[in-house]
């Protein structure tokens, strides 16, 4: 078995530099790419207290929450879900790095496996995959998808050659059967 969790933000998002509205954020749009070629339904990490939906107000919670190293408080998830081995996991990437609440989610939970999924706006994954070895040393965390945010339109054909990989992979094949 496997379960999607994703961190992403809706409200503005950049777009060639500028804030623009979103209903769904650009992380959540690739989360449900994957969950429909995986038919499984992506899970939301949600913060008790939403962020803004201003893109200036956004940067400026999480750069000081990147700053206080907080670990803000979330919706429960069901227990089932953070017990699956093996987690597709997605966030965008806050600052070169994972955001807070992904961190908080890695506090609560500890994966065997983790297929990381990011949207950023040119940093790749930034330092996230070196804070995720960090917070789950003894997952095996398999290389990751990057997609820029302004490209999620495009990202069908990226996300269907990342899943092929792990198609034939025998460990990731047992623990998603």
């Amino acid at each position: 078995m496997a379960v999607i969790l994703v961190f992403s933000s809706p409200g503005e998002t950049l777009l060639r530099g500028r804030p623009v509205p979103v209903m769904v954020g650009n992380t959540q749009r690739v989360a449900t790419l994957i969950g429909q070629r995986l038919h499984l339904k992506p899970q939301a990490i949600v913060p008790q207290v939403p962020y803004p939906r201003t893109y200036a107000a956004l940067l400026t919670r999480a750069r000081q929450e990147q700053a206080d190293q907080a670990l803000p408080a979330l919706e429960p998830l069901a227990p089932a879900l953070l017990a699956d081995p093996v987690w597709f996991l997605g966030y965008p990437v806050w600052f070169g790095d994972l955001p807070r609440p992904v961190v908080s989610l890695l506090h609560q939970a500890h994966p065997k496996v983790v297929l990381p999924f990011a949207t950023h706006e040119g940093s790749g994954f930034g330092q996230s995959l070196t804070t995720l070895h960090q917070r789950v040393p003894t997952a095996q965390i398999y290389p990751g998808l990057p997609i820029r945010g302004s490209r999620v339109d495009r990202a069908a054909c990226a996300v269907d050659h990342w899943l092929q990989q792990y198609s034939t992979s025998s460990l990731i094949k047992k623990e998603i059967d």
